[in-house]
């Protein structure tokens, strides 16, 4: 179809998460933090995680566990009485939402353990502190794949800031264990290789494209310059593309000089050419560095308003910009879809006809 495909950022972040907690040496981290632990710390963080899935799924099973870690949080006078959370191995944010429950009922659940015969080890204090430094190191991957699953505003110029804060972010933590610190350098080296190329014009152009036509964002979102100034350059050749500067008509000859030969003709031909060529590029750089030169926005500002309102003042730019930000980041919005249309299209309704089902699916998303 000639369609160019776009990748689904929150797979690839996905991706560098479950990679770097399953502490995969797929990118050849270095590893030199402290040798004598460089081996064991592979399987540290997996046997830690195994620990809490067994304690989460002891307490989802027994009754007595569960009733006297309701009982122990009462005792304590814990004003919301909480419940554990498991996780699932196809979504790495739900192994976040494990550790988080845990940490959080860290006191009533040691001391259930401790009168219970039938319940699995508990995590020592070493590893209850492994828990702690991956918290603070996974809630920024939790927050970025929340803002960009979104569909009620666009999302794909969002893309490039949220990534270099994600990094910044990251570079800011600052983990105690030894396994914290290796899972640190691992996100940093995964995120290194899979989003090094987003801000370039000759792999997925859209997201460059996307943020420089972002009044919030512009050239100030990229971490390179370069990158910054060939999205420019290609945004001002599309909106060259689409100014229809009329060619100037040659004059007529009259007809009484008809007869004579125009030895001048193809300078003229030429001319014209090159100079309605130069009017059109010279145009579309001026409407380019003119939005470049108006006011940042506010993170509030909503995109479309923004062109809606500009789109007297920076036509064609204005299209050109709708054309981008209309992309979506990521597939969720799409897979909602998917599992809406599963929902309605049940056992108990499957002879709906087709248009009515349809009908129901876009009643549904957009009321």
């Amino acid at each position: 179809m000639n369609i160019q495909h776009i990748p689904c950022t929150a797979h690839k972040l996905n991706l560098v998460v479950r990679n770097a907690l399953n502490l995969t040496d797929d990118l050849n981290v270095d590893r030199n933090i402290e040798n004598n632990d460089d081996d064991s710390s592979d399987s540290r963080l997996k046997e830690i995680l195994k620990k809490c899935r067994n304690i989460v799924g002891f307490f989802k099973r027994s009754e007595v566990g569960n009733r006297k870690l309701v009982e122990k949080q009462q005792q304590m006078g814990l004003q919301n009485i909480l419940k554990l959370k498991q996780d699932v191995c196809t979504r790495w944010n739900s192994t976040l939402v494990m550790m988080e429950r845990l940490l959080q009922l860290k006191e009533p659940i040691t001391i259930v353990i401790m009168t219970l015969k039938e319940a699995p080890p508990n995590l020592s204090s070493d590893e209850w502190d492994v828990v702690e430094d991956c918290i603070p190191l996974l809630k920024p991957f939790h927050s970025i794949t929340v803002e960009l699953s979104a569909e009620e505003y666009p999302t794909i110029s969002k893309v490039i800031p949220l990534i270099r804060g994600l990094q910044i972010a990251l570079t800011n933590k600052d983990p105690s264990t030894i396994i914290g610190i290796l899972l640190k350098s691992n996100l940093h080296e995964n995120i290194r290789s899979r989003f090094q190329g987003i801000e370039k014009q000759s792999l997925v152009p859209h997201f460059g494209r996307a943020t420089l036509l972002d009044p919030r964002c512009k050239k100030v979102a990229f971490g390179n310059e370069k990158n910054a100034s060939d999205a420019e350059t290609s945004i001002t050749t599309e909106v060259a593309s689409l100014l229809n500067i009329p060619i100037p008509e040659p004059e007529v000859v009259d007809p009484v000089q008809t007869e004579t030969e125009d030895l001048w003709g193809f300078l003229t031909t030429k001319v014209n050419d090159i100079q309605s060529k130069s009017t059109t590029t010279s145009s579309a750089m001026v409407l380019v560095k003119q939005y470049l030169g108006m006011p940042y926005q506010e993170l509030s500002c909503k995109l479309g308003e923004y062109w809606e309102k500009h789109k007297t003042l920076l036509y064609p730019l204005n299209e050109v910009a709708l054309k981008y930000a209309t992309i979506p980041a990521t597939s969720v919005p799409s897979e909602r879809i998917f599992s809406k249309t599963g929902q309605i299209m049940s056992a108990r309704r499957n002879r709906l006809l087709p248009k009515n089902l349809d009908t129901l699916v876009f009643l549904n998303k957009n009321m």
